[in-house]
C-alpha cells in the first residue's frame, strides 16, 4: 500500500511483539511496557500512523493452520492480553490515529484467511493489512518510507506466495514442529530448559547455548560434589594435626590429599579439553551442512539482512514486497524480523542516502557473554523493546530508533558468574525512561523538488 501523509504525522513502526502461542510456547513478555508505548503514542499533539510490521501476532505458535479466526480471537480474550488489546483499541478509535499491518512469516496466515483479518477489525484494532508499506510526507513526495518485514531476505522464511495456505518456508515447519513441541517442557539437564531456546539470540547460537549450560552445570557440580567436600575435609584435617601434633603426624595425610585433588583437577581438564573439541567439530559439521543447503551460508550467521538491502538499494533493485516504490526514491527502508534494532546510512554515487533501521523486537533475549580462559560464552538475559519513529522536518525526513528499557532477572549459576565477572552488562533501573538510541536526518538533495 502507498499512502501520503500530512507533515505533522508522527510515523511509527513496531515489529516482532509475538503476542500469542500454546501454553509454553508464548515469548511475549511486556504487556505493560507496550501498553506505555500506546498510551504515549495516543497523547500525541498530532496525527499518529502506527505500523505493525510483520509478528506482530504468532499465530506459528498458536496452532496448526487454517484456524486462525479461532485462535486469534481466542487470543484477545485472553485474560493476560485485555488491558493490552483495549490500550490498541482505544488508539486505534483515537482521532487521527490508524493502525496497519504489515503481514510476516509468523503472521502468513493472515493473509491467506481473511476471517482472520476480520476477526481484528471487528475488535478494532487493525484498520488495514498489506504486504508492505510506502508512505510520503506531503511537502517531500520524492523521499518515500518504505517498510516491510524482512523475511524475503532469509532463504529459510521466504514465502513465494502469500495467498498459499501451502507455502510454508522450512522456518515455519521448525517453528511449528521443534519449538513449538517444546513447550510442553523439555529438559537435557536439570539447568538446561530447551524451552529457553527461543530467547536464543541469535538463533544460530543455539548448540552453542546448549553445550555451554552442560559444560557450566557440569563443572560446577564436580567442583560442588568433589572438590568442595575435599577442602572441608582437609581442612579439618589441618585442624586437628594443629591441635594434636600426633595426629597429624602419625596420619600423614597430605599426600593422598595432594592426589586426589590432583586426580580430579585432571578430571576437569580432560572434560574441558573434550568440551572444546567437541564444540569446534560440531561447529564445522553445522557449518558444512549449512553449505550444502541452497541459498544458504556457512557461518553462525546464514544471511545478514542489512546488507542484503544495502545490495538491493545499491543496484536500484525494487524490494521484494515493493508494489509500487521505486527503488531510486526510498529515503527510508523499515524492516523486522533478525530481532535485532539498528540504524546505518547508505550514500551512493550521485548523492542519494538512505537510512536502513530495523526496528528490534518486544522480547526477551539470551544474549552471549564472552567468558574469560576461553570458556564458553555466558548466556545473560535482557529485554529490548525498541520502536522507530520517522516524521517530516524542515531539512527532511527525520529517522529515530527508540528503547524502553527494562531490567531483566538473570539466572546465573556462581561459577557461570566467575567466568563473566566484570564483564556483566550493566541493568537499566525499574524507573528508566525511553531512550532515544539513534537518530539520522535524511536531507533533500540540491535540485530536487521538497
Amino acid at each position: 500500500m502507498r499512502v501520503v501523509l500530512s507533515d505533522d504525522t508522527l510515523l511509527v513502526f513496531v515489529s516482532d511483539v509475538h503476542i500469542g502461542g500454546a501454553a509454553g510456547t508464548e515469548i511475549f513478555g511486556s504487556a505493560d511496557e507496550f501498553m506505555a508505548l500506546l498510551g504515549n503514542l495516543g497523547g500525541h499533539p498530532g496525527p499518529v500512523e502506527l505500523v505493525l510490521v510483520g509478528d506482530f501476532l504468532d499465530l506459528l505458535r498458536m496452532g496448526d493452520g487454517g484456524r486462525g479466526e479461532e485462535l486469534v480471537a481466542a487470543t484477545i480474550a485472553r485474560p493476560e492480553y485485555q488491558e493490552l488489546f483495549a490500550a490498541l483499541r482505544g488508539f486505534a478509535k483515537g482521532a487521527g490515529r490508524r493502525v496497519v499491518y504489515v503481514v510476516g512469516n509468523h503472521d502468513a496466515e493472515l493473509w491467506w484467511n481473511s476471517r482472520t483479518r476480520q476477526v481484528l477489525r471487528e475488535a478494532g484494532l487493525v484498520d488495514m493489512f498489506a504486504l508492505s508499506y510506502t508512505a510520503s510526507f506531503a511537502s517531500l513526495p520524492g523521499q518515500l518510507v518504505y517498510a516491510e518485514h524482512g523475511n524475503q531476505f532469509d532463504p529459510s522464511n521466504t514465502l513465494v506466495d502469500y495467498a498459499n495456505p501451502l507455502d510454508t518456508p522450512v522456518g515455519a515447519h521448525v517453528v511449528t514442529e521443534l519449538v513449538r513441541p517444546i513447550g510442553a517442557g523439555i529438559a537435557v539437564t536439570r539447568g538446561v530448559d530447551l524451552r529457553e531456546v527461543s530467547y536464543v539470540f541469535p538463533l544460530a547460537a543455539i548448540p552453542q547455548w546448549v553445550a555451554g549450560r552442560i559444560f557450566y552445570q557440569f563443572l560446577g557440580q564436580v567442583l560442588r560434589w568433589l572438590l568442595a567436600p575435599l577442602v572441608v575435609v582437609y581442612l579439618a584435617y589441618e585442624g586437628l594435626a594443629a591441635v594434636v601434633r600426633a595426629f597429624g603426624g602419625s596420619l600423614a595425610l597430605r599426600p593422598l590429599f595432594l592426589e586426589v585433588a590432583y586426580a580430579l583437577g585432571l578430571l576437569v581438564v580432560a572434560f574441558a579439553v573434550v568440551f572444546l573439541i567437541s564444540r569446534r567439530t560440531t561447529a564445522r559439521a553445522v557449518s558444512t551442512m549449512a553449505a550444502q543447503v541452497p541459498g544458504q551460508a556457512p557461518g553462525p550467521e546464514r544471511y545478514r539482512e542489512d546488507m542484503a538491502i544495502r545490495e538491493l538499494l545499491e543496484d536500484d533493485r525494487a524490494p521484494p514486497m515493493a508494489g509500487t516504490a521505486s527503488p531510486m526514491e526510498i529515503a527510508v527502508f523499515v524492516s523486522g524480523h533478525t530481532h535485532a534494532p539498528a540504524m546505518s546510512e547508505l550514500s551512493r554515487a550521485d548523492g542519494r542516502r538512505t537510512v536502513v533501521v530495523n526496528t528490534g523486537c518486544w522480547l526477551r533475549q539470551l544474549r552471549p557473554v564472552a567468558a574469560r580462559m576461553g570458556a564458553p560464552p555466558v548466556y545473560v538475559s535482557t529485554f529490548v523493546h525498541t520502536h522507530v519513529r520517522v516524521r517530516s522536518g524542515q531539512d527532511g525526513v527525520t529517522v529515530e530508533l527508540w528503547n524502553h528499557p527494562r531490567p531483566a532477572q538473570r539466572h546465573l549459576s556462581w561459577i557461570e558468574r566467575a567466568a563473566i565477572a566484570g564483564r556483566v552488562p550493566s541493568q537499566p533501573t525499574p524507573a528508566a525512561q525511553p531512550q532515544l538510541v539513534a537518530r539520522q536526518v535524511v536531507t533533500c538533495r540540491a535540485g530536487n523538488p521538497p
